[in-house]
């Protein structure tokens, strides 16, 4: 570039840096920057009240809990009665005794364990009479081991010999090498 090329160049961007410095904003932009200010402080109030809202919400949900819990911390525990059928052998249930009064303050006595009778049989599952339908299917069963309809063969518990697999015999696999493919005369 020679010295007139660059000094046009000077003088063009002084030229628009100038012209830059000079302009003046566009109409309405104080009020649009106050508008948007406001907006901020509108958004940042209506974030406080609804976290206090959530709070007071969240401090009655607890409240409530404590109200509906409570009393029932300080009734007696209740006794359980099983009703089993005649037929089947339960075992026997006792009733708690009324619990003692603790020389515990309140809030210890909260964390304190109940105390729980175990009902629970000795064998599980319990045993159970067959009910009608089961008696009708264990009939039904025996009815069909001497039948030659039966769908499923029986399996003989008692075989003497064992199964024989006889040796599988695999011929050897013979890969013969491709032969090289004959050059056309086409190529050169």
């Amino acid at each position: 570039m020679d010295d007139k090329e660059k000094r046009f160049v000077d003088e063009l961007l002084d030229a628009s840096l100038r012209r830059y410095a000079s302009a003046e904003p566009r109409l309405g932009l104080e009020s649009r920057v106050l508008v948007g200010v406001q907006a901020r402080q509108q958004a940042a109030r209506r974030r406080a009240t609804w976290a206090w809202a959530m709070g007071a919400a969240a401090a009655a949900a607890i409240v409530t809990l404590l109200v509906i819990y409570w009393p029932h911390r300080q009734r007696a525990p209740l006794s359980v009665v099983a009703h089993v059928p005649s037929s089947v052998s339960a075992p026997v249930v006792t009733m708690a005794a009324p619990p003692t009064p603790r020389l515990i303050p309140n809030r210890l006595q909260r964390l304190a364990p109940s105390r729980r009778i175990d009902a629970r049989p000795q064998q599980f599952p319990t045993p159970r009479p067959l009910s009608e339908q089961e008696k009708l299917l264990v009939i039904y069963a025996r009815s069909l081991q001497g039948s030659s309809t039966a769908s499923a063969p029986i399996a003989d518990d008692n075989v003497d010999h064992d199964l024989v697999i006889p040796p599988i015999s695999i011929a050897a696999i013979k890969i013969e090498p491709l032969a090289p493919a004959e050059e056309s005369g086409s190529e050169k």
